[in-house]
């Protein structure tokens, strides 16, 4: 006779030893064989790349203790799906001390409230350690009525207007498989953008044709943004900025280049160091001789970098490129501190089944390629 153990709401099986029969399997490979199912569902929420070596945890609920049913060898740490919300989690285990925390107050009955006072003042008093910036969570639902696959990037304090990214929430369009990141708790400590991860799309609904240079150009950003884009182009002979169309948000597009076919959009703060990007180009200046004016444009402070966790966006027609790609600026970033895979996601992505990664890892370009599947 099999039994059954709640831990956390996940749901263990396990066979009591004086019910095993002497022909059945024994005890302990039944529990190794429910144990091995737990850890394969609890880690597909993460990049396949991630799954082998993250580490699988429930939470007694009585005591809070930590049930440790795999320990990896990464940075990523998953739980299994839970019985009363559906849901199955992935953190970075940098967050794992929180969870911890918030496991053990919840089992001593605090409510949402007093658990959330308590973090804050743990991490007042230094006790938690304040997250790294730009740390990615996983989760993966099973049913229709709630985004099935969804990533969260944590930014505290960032707002709309900061990283470039709209408020619009996405909910209905990403149960459509439709969805398009976005920014929530604009501006407070709980800020976080939510990065749906549409399924493959039957037929792609991604163009980059519209009826004149202003429409065609902002046709990379969130409907809820265009209007307001400012709109420009360069003049090739002098480097001059020409502006096409005044906008009145924070995002500034540029029609589709003859020569690339991109049509890129991007935030207005680093509007200065293309400006300078343009007039060295028309110049004559080689590509190491720009890259190296614009660093000493940003050591001598005369242009800026965009804040952590800008993002910039890009369209292309073709099907021999990524057709639609956010891009979101996390200098420094490592796998390691904000848990995401470094493995490239070219020939998912044209397939239309591109899952998020970070290139440059470690170094003032590191960046985060948000394909988008729709």
């Amino acid at each position: 006779m099999k039994r059954l153990m709640n831990l956390a709401g996940v749901v263990v099986l396990a066979c009591a030893p004086a019910a095993c029969a002497p022909s059945a399997q024994p005890a302990d490979d039944l529990v190794v064989q429910d144990v091995d199912e737990l850890v394969a569902q609890a880690v597909t929420p993460l990049p396949e790349d991630l799954r082998a070596g993250a580490t699988v945890v429930t939470y007694d609920p009585e005591t809070g203790n930590r049930n440790v049913l795999r320990q990896g060898t990464n940075f990523a740490e998953c739980q299994p799906k839970n019985a009363d919300t559906g849901f199955r989690r992935c953190h970075s285990t940098a967050s794992a001390p929180r969870r911890d925390l918030e496991a053990t107050l919840r089992a001593e009955g605090q409510s949402g409230e007093e658990i959330g006072a308590a973090l804050a003042a743990a991490r007042e008093a230094g006790t938690l350690p304040a997250p790294p910036q730009g740390m990615m969570r996983y989760r993966l639902y099973d049913e229709p009525d709630r985004i099935q696959h969804l990533w969260v990037m944590s930014l505290p304090g960032a707002t709309s207007e900061m990283i470039g990214v709209s408020t619009t929430a996405q909910r209905d369009a990403s149960l459509a498989g439709q969805g398009l990141p976005w920014l929530m708790r604009d501006g407070t400590p709980g800020a976080h953008v939510m990065i749906p991860i549409n399924p493959r799309p039957s037929e792609s609904t991604i163009s980059d044709v519209a009826s004149d240079d202003i429409a065609q150009a902002v046709l990379p950003l969130p409907e809820d943004l265009r209007d307001g884009a400012t709109v420009y182009t360069y003049d090739p002979s002098t480097g001059e900025r020409i502006v096409l169309r005044q906008g009145t948000n924070y995002v500034e597009c540029q029609p589709r280049n003859p020569e690339t076919l991109f049509t890129r959009c991007r935030h207005t703060v680093t509007g200065p160091r293309r400006d300078l990007q343009a007039k060295l180009r028309a110049e004559g200046k080689s590509a190491e001789e720009i890259q190296a004016a614009v660093a000493a444009a940003l050591e001598a402070g005369t242009i800026q970098n965009a804040p952590f966790g800008t993002v910039s966006y890009r369209l292309y027609g073709n099907d021999d490129r990524i057709r639609y790609l956010w891009t979101m600026s996390v200098p420094g970033a490592t796998a390691e501190s904000i848990g995401v895979s470094t493995e490239g996601q070219r020939d998912s992505s044209l397939r239309g089944e591109g899952l998020p990664w970070l290139m440059r890892a470690g170094t003032p370009a590191a960046h985060i390629m948000i394909p988008i599947n729709k």
